[in-house]
Parts: structure tokens; C-alpha cells; sequence
């Protein structure tokens, strides 16, 4: 019956790690990374799901926003078996379409425009965060099991 709570609360059950670079250069498309499975038991993962997302800060105080966009996913949906003492690694490629504002669009117009824009978001507070979220499909598990990292651009 312990054994039961425990797979039910995902205790010693799968867990996943992403292993990415922290940092990218502006104009890169793709992210590159690898995904480690690995589980007290043996469990079958039916599927791995990656969310790429920005989130989007501007304002202070009560005016402050934050949206979040999905830049891009990536799915692998074959069935992978796990036990203990044998870890899965997992490569991706993660491809996006960035989101790019009004302001973003005129700083690439040059570098003068560039320090414009750049002192205009300062003073508006705006700001942009960047994580990949994975989420591995485990069968017969009541929560799957979540990987998240942050990844800075250059």
C-alpha cells in the first residue's frame, strides 16, 4: 500500500533533467539540449512534451504586465523504458519564432537607434524572460513529472 501512495505522490518515480546552454546569441532559432529520464522502478514514459516560453514584463508598480507567449514546442511521443541504474538521455532540437515588438524591430535598424530603444525599455521597465518547461508523460502516474530552465540571450 506505501508503494501505492508513493507512486501516487511521485515519489521515487521517473524524473527528468534538461541540459542546455544558459546563454544564446540574439539571433539563434534553435535551441539544442538533452533530456535525462531516470527512475527509482521501472516505469514507462509514453511521451515527452517541451514548451519554449517568453515571458513578457513591462511597467511598475500597479501598472505593472506580464504576458507570457509560446515561442515553440517540441514532442517526442515513443514509448521509453526506465529503471534504476539506467538513465535515458534524450536529444532535442527545439526550434522558435521569436516575438518581436515595435520597439525590437526599430532597435535592429541600427546600432544608434539600438542605445535608443534600450534606454526607452529601462525607463518602461520592459523586460523579457526566457525557460523551457519539459513534461514527461509516465503511465499510470497521477502527476507528471516537470524540468524547467532558464536560458538568457546575448
Amino acid at each position: 500500500m506505501f508503494g501505492r501512495v508513493k507512486k501516487w505522490f511521485g515519489i521515487e518515480g521517473t524524473k527528468i533533467r534538461l541540459h542546455v546552454l544558459p546563454s544564446y546569441p540574439r539571433n539563434v532559432k534553435t535551441i539544442n539540449g538533452e533530456i535525462e529520464i531516470y527512475s527509482k522502478r521501472p516505469e514507462r514514459v509514453l511521451a515527452i512534451k517541451l514548451k519554449f516560453i517568453e515571458v513578457y514584463t513591462r511597467g511598475r508598480g500597479e501598472d505593472k504586465r506580464i504576458d507570457e507567449f509560446l515561442l515553440g514546442t517540441w514532442e517526442y511521443n515513443k514509448p521509453i523504458e526506465v529503471s534504476d541504474g539506467n538513465p535515458h538521455m534524450l536529444f532535442f532540437k527545439l526550434e522558435f519564432d521569436p516575438v518581436e515588438s515595435a520597439m525590437d524591430k526599430r532597435a535592429g535598424k541600427g546600432p544608434l537607434l539600438r542605445g535608443v530603444v534600450n534606454m526607452m525599455k529601462s525607463m518602461k521597465g520592459v523586460q523579457s524572460d526566457y525557460r523551457i518547461e519539459a513534461e514527461a508523460i509516465v503511465e499510470d502516474n497521477t502527476w507528471n513529472p516537470l524540468a524547467k530552465a532558464r536560458i538568457l540571450f546575448d
